[in-house]
Formats: structure tokens, sequence, C-alpha cells
């Protein structure tokens, strides 16, 4: 099934199409057009309905390209279209292993690749492009892993070319490395090309012209991340919110730093919390922590921490 925003829109486009030619029959007394034309219109109604109450359960995307690899409608490169479909298929497929796996180490194989195929089943209008789905042989009851990697992947890729730093730079902290290599891959093919995006998911559209492109191009290109997988540190647990994953923590020299919950800490924590046997906000710990070191070019780097575990109550 194509993006629901897609279907929404070639509705509206017909529906603004009808109603003119409904009061152009209305105009020359056209009865027969006038009820044809009434009766489309009811059935556009219906589905524009359904359309918004359908349970999307299956992973489905369109990619429009504009630049000097396109030409309107006619036709694709053919090297710029497997590159970047190959580029965006690699994002999704290492970030599907990411929230399978966890880290995946900088080489060697990604666990799950075939799982998280996409297939290309037709090209968009309007601009060329392509649109790709999960195919599957049984209906789902609810959303695949796919559908929820594929919308991450599409935030991720806005997140990166938007214009507000912040934004960016907590969503890197929060990525694997490979994810950031697949990532400036992406971007660079696009810059390569000169190309521009449009990328349609659910029910909401990504627009990347050559400003966008070339800002997550050079946000890429020259990222460097430091990771440090075990830092015991000691100090005082000010806040702690397992559901939202988001940790403060107050070091013995005064110095305070934040930043996420490892998914295992964050559930042990929750079941604890609601068993009432344990609070451990307002007590000195022994934690361990994993830190991101994100450094760019002509920025200051920043370093992000994750709290992996509690080890033991410091007196």
């Amino acid at each position: 099934m194509i993006p629901r925003r897609l279907q929404k829109e070639s509705l509206a486009a017909e529906r603004a199409t009808i109603s003119q030619l409904l009061s152009e029959a209305r105009g020359v007394d056209d009865i027969v057009g006038v009820m044809q034309f009434e009766s489309r219109l009811a059935e556009i109604e219906r589905e524009l309905v359904e359309l918004g109450s359908l349970n999307v359960t299956r992973a489905s995307v369109a990619m429009y390209f504009g630049g000097p690899k396109v030409l309107g409608m006619q036709g694709i490169d053919a090297d710029f279209a497997s590159n970047v479909i190959g580029n965006f298929q690699d994002l999704v497929s290492k970030s599907f292993t990411a929230m399978e796996v966890g880290d995946m180490g900088s080489r060697g194989p990604v666990p799950h690749r075939a799982e998280t195929n996409l297939m290309v089943t037709g090209v968009t209008r309007g601009s060329f492009g392509f649109v790709l789905e999960e195919l599957g042989n049984q209906s789902e009851a609810f959303e695949t892993p796919l559908t929820v990697v594929v919308d991450d992947v599409a935030s991720l890729i806005n997140e990166i070319a938007s214009a507000e730093e912040e934004a960016f730079a907590e969503r890197i902290a929060s990525i694997d490395s490979r994810m950031i290599s697949a990532s400036r891959n992406l971007f660079g093919t696009l810059s390569k090309a000169e190309a521009t995006v449009r990328i349609v998911e659910g029910d909401r559209e990504i627009n990347l012209g050559r400003l966008e492109v070339e800002r997550g191009r050079e946000r890429t290109e020259f990222l460097e991340v430091k990771e440090d997988p075990g830092i015991i540190l000691t100090g005082l647990l000010l806040g702690l919110l397992p559901q939202h994953k988001r940790f403060e923590f107050q070091l013995s020299d005064g110095d305070v730093i934040s930043g996420g919950v490892a998914s295992d800490a964050s559930r042990a924590v929750t079941e604890q919390l609601i068993g009432q046997t344990f609070n451990p906000i307002g007590k000195t710990w022994r934690a361990e922590f994993s830190s991101r070191t994100v450094s760019r070019r002509g920025m200051p780097s920043r370093t992000y921490y994750t709290l992996i575990r509690l080890l033991s109550e410091s007196l």
C-alpha cells in the first residue's frame, strides 16, 4: 500500500477535478452528468473517511527526486537511483538491527538484513521517484517492527538536515556509529548528484532542498564520534524517569550530567518502582555509564551519557 498521505492527495486532486466538472454539468443542465459526478464525489468522501481510520501495519515510503539526474517524469539516472535507494535501504537495515540487538560494532555483516528489505513497487507521479514497501504473505493486525523503523529513519533524515542544531546533536548522540556512516553515504550521494528529495511516509512528508541536503552532508561528513562503553562514576542521583529513559546525576566534584537510560536499566527500575521496593532518587550511587563524545569541524565537542546500571549504593 502506498503511503496514506499520497492516497489522500490523489483523492483530493480527483475531488477538485470532479467538483469542477460537476459545476460545468450544472451550468448546462446535464442531469445525467450531475448525478454521475455527485455519486463519485460521495465515493471520494467515503474513501477519505476510511483512509483516516485505516490502521497502517506495513512499512511504506515514497521518495521523489529532483535535480540534474532527473528528467521530469521521463526518467532518472540509473546509477544515482541505484545508489540512493541502496543508501536508504542500508540505513533502514542498520536502524532495524540497532533496535533489535543494540550496538552492531564497526565492522562485519549487518544481522537481520534480509528481514528489512523493502521492495520497489511503483514509481511516483509529478516528479520521478519510487514507492518502497514492506511485502508479506499475511495481513498484520498491528504495525510491524519495520514500520516503526522506517518512520524513525525518516525522522533521522529530517533531523540531520534540520536547521535546529540541538535536535541534530541530540539525535546523533543516540544512534549507532554505523548508522552515522549510512547517513553520511545517503547525504553524500544526494549532494554529489545535486539532488533534492521529498520523502512521504505515513501522513507526513519531508522536503529536502539543496540547502537541507548540503547541511546534512556537511554535518555527517565531518562528524566524529568517540565511544567509551564502560565508565564507572560515583554521585548523587538527582532524577530518574524510567518511562522516558532520562536521568540526572551529580558527580562528586559538583558537575551534573544527564542523558538517556539503557532499556534494561529502565525496565528494571520501572518494575521496582511499581512494586514499591526501590527508590534510588536522592541517594549516592556507584554507577556504570557509556559515553559518546561527538565532535564536528568548527564546532565544540559534546559528551553524551547513557546510564547502564546502578551498581551499588555509596554511603
